[in-house]
């Protein structure tokens, strides 16, 4: 199996895992609220749990959602501009995304290293040491810098390689109209 592959299949479970997390969450809060209005007392704390799995299931999507090259970027003129400058600006766009998931990344783990240290837990009745919901919220974010950085190596190889076609198809913006003559 070769590396694109890999990654786009390791995002694809990714974002899968998150669907399936958020999927999850509605019916908690749907099991929650039907207990409610059958007047049973059981708490099934949904609006603390559904708040840490959205947090973690957004930030396993972002390496999907990088793969997929659905981020946001402005093509004024991308459209108008050789392949080979559009590789330019298609590989410092993935520098870009790389260095916001790496600071995004290492945040996370300050923050999750700094509630570890302080035992510190929310003000509710579930009271869940944050370390945990936080250490995954960080892998994601690690795994979405992991990603980045892949596609970011894997598009500096190819370029060395001379497949600039092939770096755009990769990472380039989905509505660009690539001309397939060498330039």
């Amino acid at each position: 199996m070769n590396l694109g592959r890999t990654i786009n299949l390791a995002a694809k479970y990714s974002a899968l895992l998150g669907g399936l997390t958020i999927l999850a969450s509605a019916g908690l809060v749907t099991l929650e609220v039907i207990i409610r209005n059958l007047g049973i007392n059981i708490r099934l704390y949904s609006f603390e749990l559904t708040n840490y799995a959205f947090a973690c299931a957004v930030a396993f999507a972002f390496a999907y959602t990088t793969t997929e090259r659905s981020h946001i970027r402005i093509d004024l003129i991308y459209r108008f501009l050789p392949v080979k400058m559009k590789v330019f600006l298609d590989i410092i766009s993935m520098l870009f995304i790389f260095l916001l998931a790496f600071g995004m990344t290492y945040h996370a783990w300050r923050v999750v290293a700094h509630s570890a240290s302080l035992n510190a837990r929310p003000n509710t009745s579930l009271k869940i040491p944050l370390a945990f919901p936080q250490g995954v919220w960080a892998i994601g974010l690690t795994f979405f810098a992991i990603v980045s950085f892949g596609l970011l190596l894997r598009s500096f190889f190819k370029v060395f390689n001379g497949q600039n076609l092939e770096v755009n198809k990769e990472i380039g913006i989905l509505n660009g109209q690539v001309d397939e003559s060498p330039q």
